[in-house]
Formats: structure tokens, C-alpha cells, sequence
């Protein structure tokens, strides 16, 4: 928000999952501040869905070149927010046990730009 950058980098064990019926979950816990929030990403098909678990909870859906509205249940109530992906890629390889997700998108609530994020993640075995 107005220009001001902040990055985190998290380096967490977790597990890459594959169900029989072809959904594909990663799935850690995010250690940050004296709290694990436990979080998982749904790699199906085109889109993503990022759930983290916690005192704020958070689903978020990037279709790419796509606005998804999402509620963000916060302590005080829930706010609706609007998602815009701009960028999302993803590449598995079960074979190599590796992979690589990066998504850039902007969250807006009743209009106004709350601001614009990047996902980048990681992942081998």
C-alpha cells in the first residue's frame, strides 16, 4: 500500500498430495510471529485455491484473468473481497517429486485497492 513493499520468506516442511481422484494438495504450517497457521493449496486444474487456517481465515480463488470474490472472516466479522489474478503458473512433477507456483494478484474490498501480492512457492521432496 501506497508504495510500500514487504516480503516474507518462509521455508516449512509439508506434504504434496495426489488423490485418486486427481485433486492435488500441498499442504504446511506457517510459522510466523509465535503462531502456526496451517495452510493448504489446491492445485487443480487451471485454478488455485489458498486456504490458511487461523485466527483469520482466508480462502482465496486465482483464476487467471478473472476477478473471484472471496469472505475474509476476520475477529471482528467477515469482509468481502474481490480477487484479481493476473499471473498464475504451476508446474508438478510427481516423478522428481518437485514443483513451482507463482501467482500475482491485487485484493480489493467494495472497490478500493487494498493492495497487490505475489505468491511464489517452492517445493521438493
Amino acid at each position: 500500500m501506497n508504495g510500500d513493499t514487504e516480503k516474507f520468506a518462509f521455508h516449512e516442511p509439508g506434504r504434496l498430495i495426489r488423490l485418486g481422484g486427481g485433486q492435488t494438495y500441498l499442504r504446511y504450517l506457517e510459522h510466523q510471529a509465535g503462531q502456526e497457521t496451517p495452510v493448504q493449496f489446491r492445485l487443480d486444474g487451471k485454478g488455485v485455491q489458498l486456504d490458511r487456517r487461523g485466527p483469520k481465515e482466508t480462502r482465496l480463488q486465482f483464476q487467471e484473468d478473472q476477478e473471484t470474490i472471496t469472505r475474509y472472516q476476520t475477529e471482528y466479522g467477515v469482509i468481502h473481497l474481490a480477487v484479481t489474478t493476473f499471473e498464475l503458473t504451476k508446474e508438478i512433477n510427481f516423478e522428481e517429486r518437485w514443483g513451482r507456483l507463482t501467482t500475482k494478484y491485487q485484493l480489493k474490498n467494495a472497490g478500493q485497492v487494498l493492495g497487490t501480492y505475489r505468491i511464489q512457492l517452492q517445493f521438493q521432496a
